[in-house]
């Protein structure tokens, strides 16, 4: 059974480590509009984004990304 230790190791590992990581996570912001207003929608794509927002809010915290790390991520610039 993997441990919550091991999950946010592997979540670190694979976001941060992996060059490509940083462009997956990147992608996944923009998909989300999570640096967006939702505006009026319908109500079942405002759930949807909702829940993906959700879905990278919960990477960039077992990350422990501080806000400027998000936004430069967000911006494309990638920490080497």
């Amino acid at each position: 059974m993997t441990t919550q230790k091991q999950l946010v190791e592997s979540y670190r590992h694979i976001f941060m480590n992996v060059p490509e990581g940083q462009v997956v996570l990147r992608d996944m912001m923009k998909a989300s509009g999570l640096f967006q207003v939702t505006g009026v929608r319908a109500p079942e794509e405002v759930q949807h984004l909702e829940g993906t927002r959700d879905m990278v809010r919960r990477i960039i915290s077992f990350l422990g990304l501080d806000d400027e790390q998000v936004m430069k991520i967000g911006i494309g610039v990638i920490d080497e």
